[in-house]
């Protein structure tokens, strides 16, 4: 059976009115979603917000540092040789001049004479006293306290530093200047044992100055003869 004029006019309207009612049934249309292009961001880390560069908007400055210039090498200067010869005395430490012993002086047969023995004045040491036999050349020389404060003296600075299974005696002579210098003491008569000997030795030179002699002795200088006991 063949389509007729009838047939293709009545499809015809049955499709326009199913349009008719979609479009009247459903007024709204769906809004597609639209589509987004992929963006890539890098993280970078701020400066400071107390930069002022931020606070005024202004680009960072990026420092390049200057390139590096090897030094040339430095060229050693030559130091004149000094023309003056250093002598060489004056190199040496100028060693302090000790006092050398009057050899003029000479024990006068009234006031001494000079040798060991002299004017004996062992008993104005004063009690304690660690010395033996002590001579003065001048006889004159009548001063109890003198004898008490300068062997006194002499006494503090000496350390006897053997210990030996018999006596010892070491008897050193000096003489005192009015100052109360000490010239040259020397060991008069050894006690057999060196390291006895140089204490003391050492106790009259480390005393030096002792007292000054009296203001109303009349010489200038006196001769003594001091012992050095040891008993075990």
């Amino acid at each position: 059976m063949g389509i007729t004029t009838r047939d293709l006019a009545y499809s015809i309207g049955l499709h326009l009115t199913l349009i008719l009612m979609v479009v009247v049934l459903n007024p709204f249309v769906v809004a597609l979603r639209p589509k987004f292009d992929a963006v890539t961001v890098n993280i970078i880390s701020l400066p400071p917000l107390g930069d002022p560069a931020l606070r005024k908007g202004d680009q960072l400055k990026v420092s390049v540092p200057p390139k590096t210039v090897e030094d040339k090498a430095a060229v050693p200067i030559a130091t004149p040789e000094s023309k003056t010869k250093t002598k060489k005395a004056d190199s040496k430490k100028k060693e302090t001049a000790k006092p050398a012993r009057d050899t003029k002086y000479k024990g006068d047969a009234v006031k001494g004479d000079g040798s060991e023995g002299g004017k004996d004045v062992t008993g104005q040491l004063g009690p304690g006293s660690k010395f033996g036999t002590v001579s003065v050349d001048n006889a004159g020389f009548d001063y109890p306290y003198y004898f008490i404060q300068a062997f006194g003296k002499i006494q503090q600075n000496w350390a006897n530093p053997v210990a030996a299974n018999q006596p010892l005696a070491c008897i050193i002579y000096f003489q005192i200047l009015r100052t109360g210098t000490v010239l040259d003491p020397a060991i008069e008569k050894s006690s057999g044992i060196e390291a006895f000997d140089r204490a003391c030795l050492r106790a009259v030179q480390a005393s030096s100055p002792l007292p000054p002699l009296p203001s109303d002795f009349r010489d200038d200088i006196i001769g003594i003869h001091l012992e050095f006991p040891y008993q075990p």
